[in-house]
């Protein structure tokens, strides 16, 4: 008895990727099925495609408003360094005064009695600007943080675009190995039409090399490649809608991507070593790492500070008047609603406390120590993934070599058993060996040229290659 031809399995697994559905799936919320709109329709390449994706992508979006959040806390600390300045207005009633009297040698208030008529009203203007003149580092460490800060913010953008571009180069792969997987059913599908046709004719013959039921094992072939070619279609449409999301077309645009089929371009690949250490450097992880410990250093240092004095000089002024109110010229004794007066002093202002500030040094210590041990982390796994990616691509491209070999040999294989055929020197059995042999070269080697070039792309992910 015959076996299912293996490429309706290979089929299966390049266009229903549990991994490739998984991206799809949880990646791209709000992704419809059915079949793809009619409208206008543009073919975009690659590179296109990411361009768009990290221009419309709500996650770059997102990074973005952090980081003018960040520069935003720089400018407030920068606008620490200038003078401050607090004012108070006031307007309120008040009592009606005469100044006093000395009548036979004693002080006497000749002011109206408390009234309706005796209430006035006044007005008072404080002003006090303040310039900070040492403050043992709490403006520079967290000037120095914040600039860090924004540093970090832009690594983590970096880092956000790299994922980006990893996941779109994996849906437009995956679109790419749909259409060709559908490509490679249909040719599937034709050669079982023309093996059965040469088996009619010679079946009217009365050929001696043909079997009626050879004829029932075409149809029972064909029914898994029918099956395969209509998974194949789904695996296409899901790939095609979820990458459409990804980039925000609009309903009304259809695309088609650039490419027909997937393809092998040799690269002269570097030691493993230099990818390893490239990744140590260009990573955007560990800039934003070292960016971010520079930063909390920084934060733990403007913490210590705080528990320091801060000195400064101010300028304190004072303006109140009151009608009704006669003033009093008299510099021990101070009128508070009817003066003017202005000053320069300096002074020092100290908070103590109980233990709040230890424990918030504390704290800002407590998250540097994280810190360094995710760096620890990082700096011990991303080697293992540079070397995971590098012995993935190397692996994938010998394959590509190997099956793209495989199928064009069983390509001839299946020219050569359908002549024999037609000559009475073959059997049905031999042409039918030779289609199924070359369906599993040919989606192995549709599957490799996949691996092949995503391996590819995360090893650019890995070593913090910027291919936007």
């Amino acid at each position: 008895m015959a076996k299912t031809p293996s490429f309706i399995s290979s089929a299966r697994f390049l266009i229903l990727s549990p991994m490739i559905l998984c991206s799809l799936v949880f990646l791209l919320p709000g992704i419809g099925g059915g079949e793809e709109p009619k409208g206008e329709r543009v073919v975009l390449s690659l590179p296109e495609i990411i361009d768009m994706a990290i221009t419309k992508s709500p996650e770059v979006g997102e990074v973005q408003s952090e980081i003018a959040g960040t520069k935003s806390d720089l400018e407030q600390v920068k606008a620490a360094y200038f003078p401050q300045l607090e004012s108070t207005a006031l307007v309120g009633p008040v009592q009606k005064a005469n100044e006093p009297l000395i009548v036979n040698g004693r002080i006497t208030d000749p002011s109206p009695s408390l009234s309706v008529s005796g209430i006035t009203y006044f007005g008072r203007l404080d002003l006090t600007m303040t310039q900070p003149l040492y403050t043992f580092g709490k403006l520079s460490n967290r000037e120095e943080a914040a600039s860090r800060g924004i540093k970090a913010k832009e690594s983590q953008l970096d880092e956000k675009k790299a994922q980006i571009v990893l996941r779109v180069k994996e849906l437009y792969y995956a679109l790419v190995l749909s259409r060709a997987g559908l490509a490679a059913a249909d040719e599937a599908g034709n050669f079982f039409d023309e093996a059965g046709q040469r088996m009619n004719r010679l079946l009217e013959l009365s050929s001696p090399n043909v079997r009626e039921n050879d004829l029932y094992r075409i149809d029972a072939y064909r029914a898994d490649t029918l099956r395969s070619r209509a998974e194949a279609e789904k695996g296409a449409r899901v790939a095609y809608f979820a990458l459409k999301s990804f980039i925000r077309l609009p309903a009304g645009v259809d695309f088609d991507p650039a490419e027909k089929t997937l393809s092998m371009q040799k690269e002269d690949l570097a030691g493993l070593e230099s990818y390893i250490q490239e990744a140590m450097s260009k990573r955007p992880e560990f800039k934003q790492l070292a960016e971010a410990l520079a930063a909390q250093e920084s934060q733990v240092k403007a913490a210590t500070s705080d528990r320091y004095p801060s000195f400064f000089a101010a300028l304190q002024g004072s303006l109140a008047g009151a009608p009704g109110r006669e003033t009093l010229y008299n510099r021990y004794i101070m009128d508070d609603f009817n003066h003017t007066y202005a000053g320069v002093v300096t002074g020092i202002k100290w908070n103590f406390d109980f233990g709040i500030s230890k424990a918030k040094v504390d704290k800002m210590r407590a998250e540097y120590d994280k810190l360094i041990h995710t760096k620890a982390y990082a700096e011990m796994n991303i080697p293992i993934q540079v070397t995971k990616s590098y012995q993935e691509h190397l692996e994938w491209r010998a394959a590509v070599d190997s099956y793209q070999k495989a199928a064009t040999a069983s390509r001839k294989w299946i020219i050569a058993a359908l002549s024999d055929f037609d000559m009475g020197v073959g059997t049905a059995d031999e042409m039918l060996r030779a289609i199924e042999k070359y369906g599993q070269n040919r989606g192995k080697f549709l599957e490799a040229l996949f691996r092949y070039n995503l391996s590819m792309a995360e090893l650019e992910y890995a070593v913090g290659l910027k291919t936007w």
